[in-house]
């Protein structure tokens, strides 16, 4: 894999809109906070190096057999050991529990809050459901950016958490970037993918894949993600909408998932994604 140099950064507090800020883990800051009033709104930036780490893997796989809360704080895991660890539990909560959902920790002042919403059974039993599952895994992978950007993106899928965004957000995050899907929580096999809108390629021309592995997997030798080019074209067709507006897509070997996460960019989003390409074609 490529190598970046991406550590895990300091995040910062993102206001987006009239809706809210989000009050981003700093490192080396124990308060760790994720409110967004809305879900569909979040600030990638997570690092792909620590999270693909087999230890890192199986922390989640682990996580997964058992309540997200218990005895009225956030279940027993060695992630809540190191900055990067507590980073990655921040979206780990944040994608699963629903807004207004505080779950706190046996560290003093370690604080997360629930955000989108995906697996809200999550909180009181085990991530048991397989849909549940693809679905905390396809908004991690959005989390994911090793290019030393912070970038917010509007996710779109059809679970009831990525409800429509507000007219403002729908003008502003008008630029489709990548699609997501998998299910990193089967202990039988991580299987995880990603493909890029084709005005990506388009406008990045032959380095899309660079820009997309750098963001995805930054250094990681142990990244479990397979890349499919663009998501639909005249030859590829591993991702649609369904007649919702809402995407689905197909693995290469046939399996098919409706637990999908697309994302859009604003202007100053695409360029820091893909900092060397040009304007975005669409």
């Amino acid at each position: 894999m490529s190598s970046h140099g991406a550590s895990v950064a300091a995040l910062f507090g993102v206001c987006v809109f009239a809706f809210g800020c989000a009050a981003m883990p700093v490192e080396g800051d124990e308060e760790q906070v994720m409110s967004a009033q809305e879900a569909w709104v979040t600030t990638n930036g997570d690092s792909p190096t620590f999270f693909w780490k087999p230890s890192t893997q199986q922390a989640l796989r682990r996580l997964a057999l058992f309540p997200l809360v218990s005895n009225g704080k956030l279940a027993p895991t060695p992630l809540l050991d190191t900055a990067e660890g507590r980073g990655l539990l921040h979206y780990v909560v944040g994608c699963a529990l629903p807004s207004g959902t505080t779950v706190s920790t046996l560290m003093p002042g370690v604080t997360f809050q629930g955000s989108v919403g995906l697996a809200p059974a999550w909180k009181t039993m085990s991530l048991a459901p397989t849909s549940s599952q693809r679905w905390v895994t396809s908004c991690l992978l959005q989390t994911l950016n090793g290019l030393d950007a912070h970038v917010p993106i509007r996710m779109l899928g059809s679970h009831v958490g990525l409800k429509d965004a507000s007219p403002a957000d729908a003008l502003t995050y008008t630029i489709p970037d990548a699609t997501m899907f998998g299910n990193i929580f089967n202990p039988a096999g991580v299987e995880v993918y990603a493909c890029v809108d084709a005005g990506v390629k388009d406008a990045c021309g032959a380095g899309w894949s660079v820009f997309a592995d750098l963001r995805i997997c930054d250094s990681s030798d142990d990244c479990g993600i397979t890349l499919l080019g663009v998501c639909r074209d005249v030859v590829n067709n591993h991702c649609w909408l369904n007649s919702a507006g809402k995407p689905v897509c197909r693995t290469p070997g046939g399996t098919l998932y409706t637990e999908v996460i697309s994302t859009f960019l604003d202007e100053t989003g695409f360029s820091e994604h893909y900092p060397t390409c040009g304007g975005p074609l669409g």
